[in-house]
């Protein structure tokens, strides 16, 4: 299949099919029986038509072959009519900006145009259309083996009516196994490829797809941050019920063994799993309290959800929808920060970031109607000293990176995502980090493939294994580091220009901002930002320290003072 195949796909004649199809009497089944030579495209006349071969001889079954077939005509009517709009809508969107779509999906400029290969807006919307018109040709594929499929078990007498008592059950039964199923997004794809992908889908095997398998959606890069909400969510209560049960199961184990089961593996798990549901809860609590929607545009989404990997939960919250945001932040976070203790205070600081940078905009001519979200990424393990540790012991990983490695790629991967979901041209985004999750970040902005990140800021951070922005393909400019006065993370930092993580953090090309108490230029006294935990955090008067200032400028796409 190819762009021309699809749009020689004619919708009209499977139209015609479910109309001839559309019976609902023993009467009416006969009649179609005995004109099924005249149904056009995969129904054709002869032994090849799948309601004329080896039927079978059951009136129930054949009525459920009968209904099987008009689903799936219908379905793939529906599913050619998406294809047909889809793809004219990349035609359009190419032909305004002088390209052109080629069958196999590729695309050319006008040679009098200018060059997309020196024009990064033109070679961003080029390959935007690229690989939305190749996804488009996978659908159609997956359409037509769909349709393939099914037509075979009608062939086969393999859809049956089961307990169907009259014809017109057997016919909607019938209906049931002729529906084309969605595929999961591709393994291994891009996250933009991953976006086309959903776009490809028609919106009732979309929301098929959110009904049966959430699990498939709500932690893919590329799909639509709404979605992965919706099905987070919705998963809440059923993941702490499944880990209330495995909970239940390793406390008869535990109990089983002398002294409790203490110092061994299953008392270990056991804490394991009580901190996950633990932590379900927190995020229960935390997202219920304040849940996105489009008549709350200001609410919570949750845009990972994973208790399945790993010691401890992992989750991603966004203070507003980052698809719909000119400006987004990913903070990731270091150092002992789990969901159940730290996400209450994150949600906090992330929120004051948010409405910060609202503020310099408004206070900035002509920015006033730009939109901000903030998220809050937590899609790792950082070192910390709870569980089956000894005290202190995360202070010692600090100085290993296994950590920050493994994080590493599902991070970019999540800027990656937000890049391909986002409903703007070419959307500001912004990467912060603390403490540990800094050489997290440095680490993903160097992974192969390159990343969408705009702005960089590292605070607190026992280095982020770079010493220049080339370095983490950041523009000149781009990148900055705070480190406050009293901040004990300067003990895993050497005076030598290498430190463990890469050069100190003081040391690279990157901007140094100055945290130290002054009244800024919005007027505004603010406290300085002397020790580890201070950079995110309110002052004594309730508003930012001059590091979340400098934060929420370089969020709002502003030079930090």
């Amino acid at each position: 299949m190819d762009l021309t195949g699809i749009e020689n796909w004619d919708a009209g004649e499977l139209d015609t099919i479910a109309t001839h199809l559309d019976v609902r009497s023993p009467g009416e089944l006969s009649d179609v029986l005995a004109t099924a030579d005249r149904l056009p495209a995969w129904f054709a006349a002869g032994d090849d038509s799948p309601l004329m071969s080896d039927r079978p001889a059951d009136q129930l079954d054949t009525a459920a072959a009968v209904g099987a077939a008009r689903r799936l005509a219908m379905d793939t009517s529906v599913a050619v009519g998406h294809l047909h709009t889809r793809l004219a809508a990349l035609r359009g969107m190419a032909g305004a900006s002088s390209m052109t779509i080629a069958p196999d999906g590729s695309v050319t400029g006008d040679p009098a145009a200018p060059d997309p290969a020196t024009d990064p807006q033109r070679n961003r919307l080029r390959s935007r259309l690229e690989v939305s018109a190749r996804a488009l040709i996978d659908q159609a594929d997956d359409v037509v083996a769909e349709a393939d499929r099914i037509l075979t078990a009608i062939r086969d007498g393999r859809i049956s009516a089961r307990a169907a008592s009259n014809v017109a059950d057997a016919l909607q039964i019938g209906a049931t196994q002729g529906g084309l199923v969605p595929a999961p997004p591709p393994k291994g794809a891009t996250p933009a490829a991953v976006r086309a992908d959903w776009d490809a889908l028609p919106a009732d095997q979309q929301r098929a797809l959110i009904a049966t398998h959430p699990e498939w959606l709500g932690n893919a890069p590329g799909i639509p941050s709404d979605v992965r909400h919706e099905v987070n969510l919705s998963r809440l209560a059923g993941v702490r019920s499944h880990l209330r049960e495995v909970r239940d199961r390793m406390r008869k184990q535990v109990d089983r063994h002398l002294f409790g089961g203490l110092f061994t593996n299953e008392d270990a798990g056991l804490k394991q799993v009580e901190r996950k549901i633990a932590d379900v809860e927190r995020l229960q609590e935390l997202i219920g309290d304040k849940p996105w929607s489009r008549q709350n545009p200001d609410g919570r989404m949750l845009l990972l959800l994973d208790m399945a990997s790993g010691e401890q939960g992992k989750a991603a919250v966004a203070i507003g929808n980052p698809d719909d945001a000119d400006h987004v932040s990913v903070t990731t976070p270091g150092m002992d920060t789990n969901i159940r203790d730290s996400f209450p205070g994150a949600m906090g600081e992330i929120e004051s970031l948010r409405d910060e940078a609202y503020r310099q905009l408004r206070l900035t001519p002509g920015r006033h109607g730009e939109t901000v979200s903030t998220i809050m990424w937590l899609g790792y393990e950082p070192p910390d000293n709870r569980g089956t540790r000894l005290p202190g012991w995360s202070f010692f990983e600090v100085a290993q990176q296994d950590r920050a490695t493994n994080g590493a790629p599902d991070l970019v991967e999540f800027y990656r995502g937000l890049d391909a979901t986002s409903n703007k041209d070419d959307p500001h985004l912004s990467a912060f980090g603390h403490s540990y999750g800094s050489l997290t970040q440095g680490i993903a902005l160097q992974q192969p493939g390159g990343h969408p990140i705009d702005d960089a800021a590292f605070y607190g951070s026992p280095g982020f294994e770079a010493g220049t922005e080339a370095e983490l393909g950041l523009a000149p400019g781009h990148g900055f580091v705070m480190q406050g006065d009293r901040d004990w993370i300067a003990k895993f930092q050497t005076r030598k220009r290498f430190g463990l993580n890469g050069p100190a953090p003081l040391t690279t090309n990157l901007r140094r901002l100055d945290v130290n108490p002054r009244t800024t230029p919005d007027g505004i006294e603010r406290e300085g930002a002397h020790t580890h935990a201070d950079y995110p955090r309110n002052g004594s008067n309730w508003q930012l320290r001059v590091s979340g200032y400098h934060l929420a400028r370089i969020l709002a796409g502003l030079p930090p003072d």
